[in-house]
């Protein structure tokens, strides 16, 4: 009875998983629709510095995002944030420990971001950055608001390459891919982005992170805001996902394309959307594939 009753728990527990591969595309990976597509042009330019879509799945106690386009190779920053709904998530970002605020202070970047407003819906727990340049790709994950020390940097982490894959970067073990191949996508400008084109790109930054090194949060609560700024976290493009109006050009530091030396000056709550998207579970369709196909593993097993 005992034997029965432990496989009729593991047949109720079981649950399918995506079969992603780690490759910087979305191609057979499952994802399902683009959480967030591109909404305006690139003033960063057409295939250097492009936000075409984000993806944003759980599965198999991973969180796996896929922002597809493109990452220039002068160290631009591409700037990811994430909201898993716990407690201490910060909704206008704070200096570093050293300058007033709770950050940590990898790559000077809090400083620069310090008074930079989210959506009202979103509060950053997590940063990611990446930076691509010079032969190397490099990868920073710090928590927001636990102190100066609450980061790790890693770089080159494609060992001598500008893209590639690794499973796992960090003493946090997140897995980093990027395939920079996209030629097509959204054009240069401030207007309208072509969102089916925007739609049709399937390669870009892929993440897969433990959910471990997130706080383990539920996939219901998580948010990503993903946006690209110069090399010194100080002029912000208009590539932000979700996308920003149509017509907008780069936000600068004030909101407003100017220069002032950091991003206090932008508030995303003056731009029409959610400068956010929110991750799934996996599709509908797929978790019910999987659970046939459990069900009818776990009925072969009680008839033998």
């Amino acid at each position: 009875m005992k034997r029965i009753a432990s496989l009729a728990i593991a047949c109720l527990m079981a649950s399918p998983v995506l079969a992603v591969s780690l490759d910087g595309s979305t191609v057979g990976d499952g994802y399902g629709p683009a959480r967030a597509v591109q909404t305006v042009q690139t003033q960063f330019g057409d295939n250097f510095s492009e936000l075409d879509a984000g993806y944003a799945q759980v599965s198999g106690g991973t969180l796996w995002i896929t922002l597809t386009g493109n990452i220039e190779n002068n160290f631009n920053k591409l700037n990811i944030f994430i909201d898993t709904g716990a407690a201490g998530g910060q909704n206008v970002l704070q200096a570093d420990a050293n300058n007033g605020g709770n950050n940590p202070e990898n790559d000077n970047w809090a400083n620069k971001h310090a008074g930079m407003t989210f959506d009202a819906g979103f509060a950053a727990n997590y940063s990611i950055i990446t930076r691509r340049g010079a032969g190397k790709f490099d990868f920073d994950f710090a928590t927001v608001g636990a102190g100066l020390g609450a980061f790790e940097s890693t770089f080159d982490i494609f060992t001598g390459f500008e893209a590639g894959s690794n499973a796992s970067v960090g003493a946090s073990g997140i897995g980093v891919a990027y395939d920079g191949s996209n030629v097509a996508g959204i054009l240069g400008g401030t207007g309208a982005a072509n969102g089916a084109n925007a739609a049709a790109v399937t390669t870009g930054l892929e993440l897969a992170i433990p959910l471990a090194a997130i706080g383990n949060p539920a996939a219901s609560s998580i948010k990503i805001s993903a946006m690209v700024n110069g090399s010194n976290h100080d002029f912000m493009s208009n590539q932000v996902l979700g996308g920003l109006p149509a017509g907008q050009g780069n936000l600068g530091g004030d909101g407003a394309g100017g220069f002032t030396g950091g991003l206090a000056g932008i508030n995303f709550n003056n731009f029409g959307g959610d400068q956010h998207f929110a991750a799934v579970p996996e599709p509908a369709s797929l978790a019910l594939a999987g659970l046939a196909l459990v069900g009818m593993a776990c009925g072969r097993r009680r008839r033998a």
